[in-house]
């Protein structure tokens, strides 16, 4: 099978604590990042309700499918990729659970039960334990009902707990996107397979503050958001789709400085919306503000990929920050 270097997408999910120590949890509302999608309970019952009731949205590998039956034993199934950008209309999509941290020791029902009784596959569980109930949390590690356990002692600091739950999200989307990732693994965008295009994307994304992104199409790359729900768009071309886009550009009448930079692979346009052949006679199309300096990647096998971002772009798809943005999501908690 294809292995996957970056998923299709991804985005921001919600992690549910469960303690009955009220005291802990306001601290841990504090410590925790502002940024970070939290809800906290003291009763696990009532966490209990909140964490099984089913998602409003529907996976999304489940909505990018539809089939249609052309006799009784023959079936065409279409997956259209169009509807991973148009995930960004959902505020929906961070309200997916993806984490829960429940302490042990706990009235009415401890966190062991709490754990037995979820009953979504890919929800990753932790659990918060004392020092006598370490090895409680061991057996249920290896048994498979926990997916990690954090000792809950003076010395366990905010920053332990947030690399914990940084590594169950992770496996949480992984998890989450297999199946999208198995369907698209017949034919790849190729440069989702790439792991130097991830490591760039993922150093981009921290060093820029970019918090989701997803594939788009047509050019190919990322059209990744901020959590104020500004979007920025990457391009990311092979050595053959940068010479077609060089030739385009050529066709077209580019200015010479801009052609000879595509041609040498520093340059790159994003035409979408607006484009050269829209502009005729003395009309002319506006090169400088559509071409951006392109980065050079040297990937596996030597290959040659070639990288620009156009920041705080206009989408082209509705898109409402107001109510489907990151941060108008943290406001309703």
């Amino acid at each position: 099978m294809t292995e996957f270097a970056l998923a299709p997408y991804h985005h921001p999910t919600t992690v549910v604590f469960i303690d009955d120590n009220e005291s802990f949890l306001r601290t841990l509302d504090l410590e925790l990042p502002g940024g970070w999608a939290c809800k906290t309970f003291t009763d696990p019952q009532i966490a209990l309700d909140f964490v099984q009731r089913a998602p409003t949205l529907p996976p999304l590998m489940d909505r990018c499918f539809t089939m249609q039956r052309r006799s009784p034993s023959e079936a065409l199934i279409h997956l259209d990729l169009n509807l991973i950008a148009q995930e960004i209309n959902h505020r929906d999509r961070f309200a997916r659970i993806s984490v829960v941290v429940v302490d042990y020791a706990m009235p009415v029902i401890n966190g062991l039960e709490f754990c037995a009784a979820l009953t979504d596959p890919l929800l990753q569980k932790a659990m918060l334990t004392g020092v006598a109930d370490e090895k409680i949390a061991v057996a249920a590690f290896n048994a498979g009902l926990i997916q990690r356990f954090i000792p809950k002692q003076n010395n366990t600091g905010i920053n332990v707990i947030m690399d914990f739950i940084d590594d169950l999200q992770q496996e949480y989307f992984s998890q989450y996107t297999a199946r999208l990732k198995t369907t698209l693994a017949i034919d790849p965008p190729r440069f989702l397979t790439e792991p130097a295009i991830a490591t760039y994307v993922e150093a981009l994304m921290q060093s820029e503050g970019l918090i989701e992104y997803y594939l788009v199409d047509d050019p190919p790359g990322l059209m990744l958001l901020q959590a104020n729900g500004k979007i920025w768009r990457l391009v990311v071309l092979g050595e053959e789709e940068m010479r077609r886009q060089a030739h385009y550009a050529a066709e077209h009448a580019a200015p010479e400085p801009i052609l000879s930079a595509m041609n040498k692979g520093t340059k790159m346009g994003l035409f979408v919306g607006d484009s050269p052949e829209n502009y005729f006679g003395d009309e002319r199309f506006p090169w400088q503000e559509t071409v951006r300096d392109a980065h050079h990647l040297q990937g596996a096998d030597n290959e040659n990929w070639y990288l620009a971002l156009w920041r705080d772009t206009p989408p082209d798809i509705d898109f409402d920050p107001a109510s489907s943005s990151y941060n108008s999501y943290l406001a309703t908690l």
